[in-house]
């Protein structure tokens, strides 16, 4: 696999931030012409609190993983932003939707085509996946949350394993102070996008029967089937850490509409 580590300024932001890139090398068990033009899916995988674009590298095989399903995979930088334009001031949506795939197209051979584009992420990036992804359900063929923050303004509820001091801080700078905004809560965009009769993107949803934030995907994924979402929800035994997030994201890769293999342009 290619492992490429960018650290570029960002104009929504107003800072130097970082996003690696895998992309698939000319080897078993993907071979390709490469005196033709071509491009690679893709995959946006969001990492969790108190984590960066490094997370899902040191913590799972994703780099094998992409490489059999001939997949480029982007992990931006989020800090503890929970994705969103912040209360802080710190633009991450509109840096998430906007500007990395923008600046991912014209540097990568990766496709810029919704069916060729997917978004997964962990806990708070699972978050992000889902308002990103109820937000834009046109950009998407799939998304894949795991262990997700999904319901951010029941979070003071979770008995979480993390210092809720630090955590309650991070949420008020990312959404201020309840009620929350409700283009913030995915419940509410799913539900919109419903009532509009507007196509969201097949999810696939996975939780750990032990994880503190088994309550909320429970009652987001009820909520899902009640409005008749194309949703895949598992649980099984597994808590808040990496051991659960690697079975999760093969899982997905595994569902997911994947072509397998690397996409000729001529």
């Amino acid at each position: 696999m290619a492992l490429i580590n960018c650290v570029f300024n960002s104009k929504y932001l107003g800072y130097d931030t970082q996003v690696n890139v895998i992309l698939p090398e000319n080897k078993d068990p993907q071979k390709f012409d490469e005196d033709r033009d071509y491009q690679f899916q893709v995959l946006y995988l969001l990492h969790g609190l108190g984590d960066d674009c490094n997370g899902w590298i040191r913590g799972t095989s994703i780099e094998r993983y992409a490489q059999e399903h001939c997949l480029a995979v982007v992990m931006p930088t989020g800090e503890n932003s929970f994705y969103v334009n912040g209360k802080n001031g710190k633009r991450y949506f509109s840096y998430m939707t906007e500007e990395l795939p923008k600046k991912m197209a014209k540097w990568f051979p990766i496709s810029s085509k919704p069916e060729d584009t997917f978004i997964a992420g962990l806990s708070m990036g699972g978050y992000g996946t889902a308002k990103i992804g109820l937000t834009y359900p046109e950009r998407f063929a799939a998304m894949g949350i795991f262990s997700a923050a999904v319901m951010p303004d029941k979070l003071g509820e979770a008995k979480d394993s993390f210092e809720q001091e630090m955590v309650d801080a991070t949420r008020r700078n990312a959404f201020g102070e309840l009620p929350y905004d409700p283009e913030n809560l995915p419940v509410y965009l799913m539900e919109e996008l419903v009532r509009n009769g507007r196509k969201i993107p097949p999810i696939y949803h996975y939780e750990g029967k032990q994880d503190f934030l088994l309550d909320m995907n429970r009652e987001f994924a009820q909520l899902c089937k009640s409005n008749n979402v194309d949703l895949t929800y598992e649980e099984w035994d597994g808590v808040h850490d990496w051991k659960f997030w690697d079975t999760a994201i093969e899982k997905a890769l595994n569902a997911f509409p994947l072509k397998n293999r690397v996409l000729y342009k001529d």
